[in-house]
């Protein structure tokens, strides 16, 4: 079956149409891949007691936490509070964009 059939056939299977299922569906992903971020993020704050990206690089310089790995979860934590940025920001604009069709 391709793409375009498959997806009207599950639209038609939940009674809504292809807009609300592709919408929903790219929600439910963002939604599950910010979880996926937010664990990671937790994971990292939790090893070092720390509340923010911001406190566990001033306990680092402040010399209460080792250098090493500590530099290295920071910048991963960064990173992540970076992609959940643009994930929120894709989110807002995907929601928006279906409320304009």
């Amino acid at each position: 079956m391709e793409k375009r059939a498959l997806l009207q056939a599950v639209a038609d299977r939940l009674g809504i149409s292809e807009d609300v299922l592709i919408r929903e569906s790219l929600l439910s992903f963002l939604q599950a891949r910010k979880r996926l971020l937010m664990a990671e993020r937790f994971e990292i704050l939790s090893r070092y007691g720390v509340h923010s990206a911001e406190e566990l690089r001033e306990r680092m310089e402040a010399g209460t936490l080792p250098e090493h790995p500590t530099w290295e979860d920071y910048i991963e934590l960064t990173n992540l509070e970076d992609e959940l940025r643009l994930l929120e920001e894709q989110r807002a604009t995907l929601t928006g964009w279906f409320k304009i069709c």
